[in-house]
């Protein structure tokens, strides 16, 4: 072999061995992260347990405030008021004066009427004395003279007169019929009686209730009589205890069916016409109850995965009555099964998981 083909099988070899000694090496630390890595390959779920316990369902709905007792209340004569004595949202009494028009008219009427009275009463006298009688005693002439004498007189018609002139004068008083709060008071002093529509609207709010449809379906499940929850929908709104008065024996052409619930224990917050969230409850005994978080669907059928020994268990289920949280079920389960209730979206039979520990922030 030449000098110049010696040269370059040297140069050669010792690129290749080169090469050889920087090929990648791996190290311990990266083989402990892949084998870490593996050991989280597993799911984590969140497991609880199916009780048998008597269940609570609910119809929900959306109802409306109503105040079944309330009276538009007018004046019942026209004129000017002279003056406003409440507010809007005060809390007034049977009886008590609301509003007043100017009467003097209506005074002087009253002041003439029983100035009439007066004179028809001295007339009387004179005339018990004319037919025999004595004055005062009206026993002093038989039953038929006094009769005329009270015609002559006119007494009859002063005092008819009298009893109108004291009605008008309280026709320009407007008083409370019953106790309540007044609502849509929009007029002040010195301005004309409205025509057409009430000066006030008075709210008896004693006895408010709430309003809301139900779908036909429901009927099975809502009586007269249950209990029920009110919630108001405002922020830092309540809840009220609430009992189901009636169910209107009429189906709407949109299947719907009115239910009337009397609030037990209203406050000021609650509005008429204010919107709240209706929920009425009725229990079940007995019944096999798990999370509804704990049920998917695969193939149109609904599925629980239990857990049991590491694996993920696949259990066809028939599922019963349902409220917010929770629902029963029929068959495909039994009480104390452990079941997967996150997690378990996109897992198969006999998958391997392991149960997520409760955070140290989660821990009683």
């Amino acid at each position: 072999m030449n000098q110049p083909f010696r040269s370059l099988f040297y140069i050669v070899l010792g690129l290749m061995l080169t090469t050889a000694c920087q090929s990648p090496r791996v190290s311990e630390e990266d083989a402990l992260a892949g084998a870490d890595t593996t050991a989280r390959e597993l799911p984590l779920v969140e497991v609880a347990t199916a009780q048998r316990r008597p269940f609570a369902t609910q119809v929900i709905s959306n109802g409306r405030v109503v105040v079944p007792q309330q009276a538009e209340l007018s004046f019942r004569s026209p004129g000017t008021i002279e003056r406003v004595y409440v507010q809007n949202g005060a809390s007034v009494a049977a009886g008590q004066l609301l509003a007043s028009l100017y009467n003097a008219d209506a005074q002087l009427a009253l002041q003439k009427a029983e100035l009439q009275l007066a004179e028809s009463r001295v007339e009387i006298n004179d005339l018990l004395i004319t037919q025999g009688g004595r004055r005062g005693d009206t026993s002093s002439v038989s039953a038929e003279i006094y009769r005329f004498i009270r015609l002559r007189s006119g007494y009859d018609r002063a005092l008819l007169a009298v009893r109108e002139a004291r009605l008008l004068l309280e026709n320009t008083y407007l008083r409370a019929p019953m106790p309540g709060v007044v609502a849509n008071l929009t007029l002040s002093a010195h301005n004309p009686t409205p025509v057409g529509k009430p000066f006030c609207i008075l709210l008896n709010r004693t006895e408010l209730r709430v309003v809301c449809p139900l779908l036909e379906s429901e009927l099975a499940t809502v009586q007269a009589g249950q209990t029920a929850r009110i919630e108001t929908l405002g922020a830092g709104g309540g809840s009220y205890a609430a009992q189901v008065v009636t169910l209107n024996p009429l189906v709407s052409s949109e299947g719907l069916v009115e239910a009337t619930l009397r609030l037990q224990k209203p406050d000021a917050r609650l509005l008429s016409g204010m919107n709240v969230r209706v929920v009425i409850e009725k229990s079940l005994p007995n019944q096999l109850v798990v999370p509804k978080a704990a049920v998917v669907e695969r193939n149109g059928r609904k599925v629980v995965f239990s857990f049991a020994d590491g694996l993920a268990k696949w259990n066809y289920v028939t599922t019963g009555p349902e409220n917010s949280t929770d629902l029963c079920i029929l068959e495909g389960l039994e009480p104390g099964q452990q079941l997967i209730v996150s997690g378990n979206l996109n897992l198969g039979h006999d998958a391997k998981v392991e149960v997520r520990k409760a955070d140290a922030a989660d821990a009683p």
